[in-house]
């Protein structure tokens, strides 16, 4: 008890010119755990260096230091005993490492700080040692391997057939990345990724998609040079994650992943990220080296707004410019937002952008989306579920004489609308019920359902892979339930099994039913 009592009860105030002249209170009390302790003894005025007072009869040295902290011109004497503190405060505790909380969808994001944390519990996982290495600088090694094994069946890729027709495929996806992560300086920073990935097995009528194969690529390469506390300025080859990934993502899905080439400032303030980028899509061609599309330019701003009424808001401008003459020449801008968070076991999430341009030929463009998310977790029953209910609406076309069909632009499609990828978002109403639940700690289950209608009857829903033949006297597209398993094996691996079934509207014409499987095993390290 004097250990805890001692150093809380002396603190003391000159009241006169000179350090030495000063008393303590007459009563220094202290309250623990509603106990007030007894009155600290008179002690001698105190000056620099070890001083003693009474406390429960007992002598209780202190240290002082008359320079610490002024008051109206006054020195204030604080006692302080670092033996007596670090006696009397709680053992600190050890952190559990969270699974997967290191590795991020874009590992220039990757966080390996917890490694020199002293609350760290020590333990090591695969990769650990490959981390803050290096005679100069820091120095993170690392990478991912990831398998997957789809079965689909009628979801095209064969020769003469389209979505919704009677295909079956089985083929193993493979995909390797191995990166570098270098902080040569203070300010300097370098990063360079590579990729290989490949169709390792297939069956003979398979055609890969364009999102299977890249067979030796530099998916990152770009350094960082800080130029103030708050800016960062990024030159090189970089993969683009903002926001919710409905309009800018690296496409972790895809066998393949999306980059562009560039440069980008990220500002980043207490409560407000903002960055400005200028790049070039980077187009994959599978088995030769990768190079910048100069003629399909990605550009604006994207700013995060944190603590804004139980939310995050952004707001964001992404201008899109296609050179004219090629097949799709178009220049537009997207003005959106979006706002999400919780309060009370609510949730929400909402996003919306309004798209405008124009085409080489004159025609103009007026576009755009929205998407409005309300959902509730409920904590205190088993298996901690979250409930959503969502509505998506893309526009189409009017066929007005103006071009209202929404671009997409760079997103994850797969995230939000369907794991069968037969919609995009355009020409699209969906409602749709999301549950997540864990009947395990390391076990996430995922169930989701969608409906799928034409916004505008008269044009047609794109889909992914081959965009199948549709009768435009109705909206009727389709439905699909998705079910998803992912155990997370050790914190470094994880294994997802997964079953989708699109049921056929009345607008896909000849339409089958499809059936989609998938098992995938990936270790970060």
């Amino acid at each position: 008890m004097l250990a805890i009592v001692a150093p809380l009860a002396a603190v003391s105030q000159v009241q006169g010119q000179s350090g030495t002249s000063a008393n303590f209170s007459d009563q220094a009390v202290s309250v623990i755990n509603g106990v007030v302790s007894q009155p600290a003894v008179a002690a001698p005025a105190p000056t620099a260096g070890a001083q003693t007072f009474q406390s429960y009869g007992a002598p209780v040295y202190q240290t002082y230091d008359p320079t610490v902290y002024q008051t109206n011109g006054s020195p204030v004497y604080q006692s302080f005993d670092p033996a007596l503190q670090q006696a009397a405060a709680p053992p600190a505790e050890k952190k559990k490492f969270t699974p997967g909380k290191s590795h991020k969808v874009v590992f220039y994001a990757n966080d390996f700080s917890y490694l020199t944390d002293p609350a760290y519990d020590g333990r090591r996982y695969l990769g650990d040692a490959f981390k803050g290495i290096g005679p100069r600088g820091n120095l993170d090694i690392g990478g991912q391997l990831r398998l997957r094994y789809n079965s689909e069946n009628s979801l095209g890729q064969q020769a003469g057939a389209t979505r919704f027709q009677d295909t079956q495929n089985d083929f193993l996806l493979g995909r390797l990345r191995l990166y570098a992560d270098w902080q040569a300086t203070d300010r300097l920073r370098v990063y360079v990724e590579g990729i290989y990935a490949d169709v390792l097995t297939q069956n003979g009528e398979y055609i890969p998609r364009g999102i299977d194969i890249n067979q030796g690529d530099l998916q990152n390469l770009f350094f960082d040079y800080q130029l103030t506390d708050s800016s960062t300025v990024r030159v090189g080859r970089q993969e683009l994650l903002l926001g919710s990934q409905r309009v800018i993502s690296p496409l972790d899905w895809a066998n393949t992943r999306r980059t562009f080439q560039g440069v980008r400032l990220s500002q980043n303030f207490e409560d407000v990220n903002i960055d400005w980028f200028y790049t070039q899509i980077v187009s994959v061609l599978p088995t030769d080296f990768d190079d910048a599309n100069e003629d399909n330019e990605f550009f604006g701003f994207y700013s995060s707004f944190k603590n804004f009424r139980n939310s995050t808001l952004d707001l964001y401008a992404l201008g899109s410019l296609v050179t004219p003459g090629t097949a799709a020449d178009r220049s537009t801008v997207t003005f959106g937002s979006r706002i999400n968070g919780s309060r009370n076991q609510w949730l929400w999430d909402l996003e919306g952008a309004v798209q405008t341009g124009s085409f080489d030929n004159g025609g103009d463009i007026e576009a755009g989306f929205w998407t409005a998310g309300l959902g509730r977790s409920f904590d205190n029953l088993a298996w901690k579920p979250k409930l959503w209910f969502y509505y998506d609406f893309a526009t189409g076309d009017r066929a007005d004489g103006d071009t209202q069909s929404f671009n997409e632009l760079f997103p994850l499609g797969h995230k939000y609308l369907g794991f069968t990828d037969s919609v995009q978002r355009n020409n699209i109403k969906s409602p749709n019920i999301f549950l997540t639940a864990k009947p395990r700690d390391r076990l996430t289950f995922i169930a989701w359902y969608h409906n799928f209608q034409a916004a505008e009857q008269e044009d047609t829903i794109l889909s992914l892979g081959g965009t199948p033949a549709q009768d435009l006297t109705t909206s009727d597209f389709g439905n699909e339930i998705d079910l998803l398993l992912n155990f997370q094996a050790t914190p470094r691996a994880n294994i997802i099994a997964g079953y989708s079934h699109f049921f056929a509207g009345d607008r896909i014409i000849g339409g089958e039913d499809a059936d989609f499987f998938y098992l995938t095993f990936q270790q970060n390290f």
